[in-house]
């Protein structure tokens, strides 16, 4: 019994909460033949309509899975042909259309349903103390079940009864109810199957296109640093011992220090190629795994970073781990160079098939993408493997980023 009670009372409580976007859609109802007027002429008066069904969505959020916004872009009306462009948008939309029937069911439906819902909760208890006030009023005054309480063996048997199908209405029709009404919004207010399988397949054409960038931007790296640095040693290196070999037959003396120094340039050439591989994929993951190699990236810093890694974390495909890798030691340089952080926070879990990384210091905040703090690559990284990124970095309250990455193999 209590667990149908606190299930009655969280279905009100639900009901309740969604007057806040359900008396609004009432008044826009109640403007809707002016909405329609206004719309060939002003594309932009659906506005108000999308940002309170925005309003229901982030609402419906909140209790299960996400409802996508599934709007077409509105392109500004500032000519004849994009005013002509932008009322072809509004009235073609299918959204369009799903917004305005919510507005029907959600702001008569929701609203009606939510009175009837509260208003029994109090009619079981004016049922319960009916027996006890009922021959302090006339004759007459009061009914139970559609009968006027005339007497005694009335009184003591109708409202017992009401009270019983009142309780019964609450407790097992107002959360069915309510779920009904939940489940109509978000079908009227998520993407159509059609709309939805656009909207991924342009979420597969930008994660192509990141992919690529991300790849193009390795594969420049890589060669400015062979063109740059490797390169340019190398041929160092061969004068050394273009002079070193000149030397040896007229001053073998003044050979040996050459030779030396093309030695040290070679040990220096040695030393960048293995910077260039550990760039591509770390070694270290393959000897020490992804919780060895984060660890490793933990120790020496300024402030002390904590790594929270689950023990049980499995070995993950190798793009999935190169990737982690290079998230947290971005993350990490960032919050070194401009964070001012006392303190970070790596935490690193599988679960559901996604490899889930959380990476926050307790800086100076105020991250932003266009700066060039490496976020972009990070973004780019992210995206290549279909993963999702997100920065949250209010100014003076530090930063954090969350990535979700797919690791099933």
């Amino acid at each position: 019994m209590k667990s149908w009670i606190t299930r009655a009372a969280a279905a009100t409580g639900s009901l309740l909460a969604g007057l806040a976007t359900a008396l609004p859609a009432l008044f826009a109802l109640a403007l809707l033949p002016l909405l329609l007027v206004l719309l060939p002429f002003v594309p932009d008066a659906m506005r108000p309509v999308r940002a309170l069904a925005d309003r229901e969505r982030s609402r419906l959020s909140t209790s299960g899975r996400p409802v996508l916004r599934p709007y077409r872009p509105i392109p500004p009306p500032s000519t004849s042909r994009s005013h002509a462009a932008a009322v072809r948008t509004v009235f073609s939309d299918p959204a369009t259309w799903r917004d305005l029937i919510w507005l029907l069911t959600h702001g008569l439906g929701w609203t009606i349903t939510t009175v009837l819902a509260v208003a029994l909760w109090p009619a079981v208890l004016v049922s319960l103390v009916l027996p006890i006030i009922w021959q302090a009023y006339p004759p007459g005054t009061f009914t139970a079940m559609l009968i006027l309480i005339r007497n005694w063996p009335q009184a003591l048997t109708l409202p017992f009864l009401q009270a019983i199908c009142y309780a019964a209405l609450v407790l097992f029709v107002v959360p069915p109810v309510t779920r009904w009404w939940i489940g109509i919004g978000r079908s009227l207010l998520r993407p159509t199957s059609q709309a939805a399988l656009t909207g991924e397949l342009q979420r597969v054409t930008e994660t192509r296109t990141a992919a690529l960038e991300s790849h193009g931007a390795e594969l420049r790296r890589i060669e400015r640093d062979l063109h740059d640095g490797v390169q340019a040693q190398l041929v160092n290196i061969s004068v050394r011992l273009g002079l070193a070999d000149r030397a040896l037959h007229s001053d073998p003396a003044a050979a040996g220090p050459l030779i030396t120094d093309a030695r040290t340039g070679i040990e220096e050439v040695l030393g960048e190629l293995r910077g260039i591989i550990r760039g591509i994929y770390p070694p270290i993951l393959t000897d020490r795994g992804l919780a060895g190699a984060i660890r490793a990236l933990a120790v020496g810093r300024d402030f002390p970073v904590e790594v929270r890694i689950a023990d049980d974390l499995p070995r993950l495909p190798a793009p999935v781990e190169a990737a982690a890798y290079f998230v947290v030691a971005e993350a990490l340089t960032n919050t070194t160079k401009h964070g001012a952080a006392r303190s970070a926070t790596v935490i690193i879990a599988e679960a559901d098939g996604l490899l889930l990384i959380t990476v926050g210091d307790d800086g100076r905040g105020g991250a932003d993408e266009t700066r060039g703090t490496g976020l972009i690559g990070i973004r780019r990284r992210v995206a290549a493997l279909d993963g999702r990124f997100a920065l949250d970095s209010p100014a003076g309250r530090g930063t954090t980023i969350e990535v979700r990455l797919p690791c099933e193999s």
